[in-house]
């Protein structure tokens, strides 16, 4: 398996690169890779082209993904597929990088979800009934089928729920308690008092 933190965003809302942004003394960047790490899998930092040298003075090209020339989208798909088309072998877990509050315990749970049942495509947490796919686990087999997709123009959407639509998913439910740490920050008022 293969740690992706998704730092590749327009960030048009915040106005800066998120990824970059410094909470508790990291990058924000970091603090999503060091929480793949304790998986004990080796991570890498999903890129758009103008974020190349930036990311590279950070953690090294050899740690970076940029987004794959050939596909013609945003979004965060376009990370996970150019992850995926860089290392068609490995499974992905996926973290974007403003899913600041993120808790291990979470990470440990979606990969205790995958050890025990390897029938699906995706593990992913679904919060009040929505699905929750910017932290979740995308096997290289599920990713090769919304490769073929998208190759035979099938794919007529490139949100990360339309793709979930096309894979077998396991979904595990947030608990209320646990609802707050899938935030994603948007803006330098919600990130305000942290």
């Amino acid at each position: 398996m293969l740690g992706v933190v998704l730092c590749g965003g327009q960030s048009l809302r915040m106005g800066s690169d998120k990824g970059l942004l410094s909470h508790q003394d990291k990058l924000w960047a970091q603090l999503a890779a060091d929480k793949l790490a304790l998986l004990q899998i080796p991570v890498i930092f999903s890129v758009n082209a103008i974020q190349q040298v930036a990311y590279a003075g950070y953690f090294g090209e050899e740690h970076l993904v940029a987004d794959h020339t050939s596909l013609d989208f945003r979004g965060p798909l376009l990370g996970v597929l150019s992850a995926h088309l860089l290392s068609p072998r490995h499974d992905l877990f996926v973290l974007a990088c403003d899913l600041l509050l993120m808790e291990n315990r979470l990470l440990n749970q979606l990969s205790e979800a995958y050890l025990a049942a390897e029938a699906f495509d995706a593990y992913i947490f679904t919060r009040n009934g929505q699905q929750e796919p910017l932290c979740g686990i995308y096997t290289a087999k599920g990713l090769k089928s919304i490769w073929h997709l998208l190759q035979t123009h099938q794919l007529t959407k490139h949100s990360m729920k339309f793709v979930l639509s096309k894979l077998q998913v396991c979904e595990i439910a947030v608990e209320d308690n646990d609802d707050r740490f899938f935030g994603n920050f948007n803006s330098h008022a919600e990130i305000n008092g942290l």
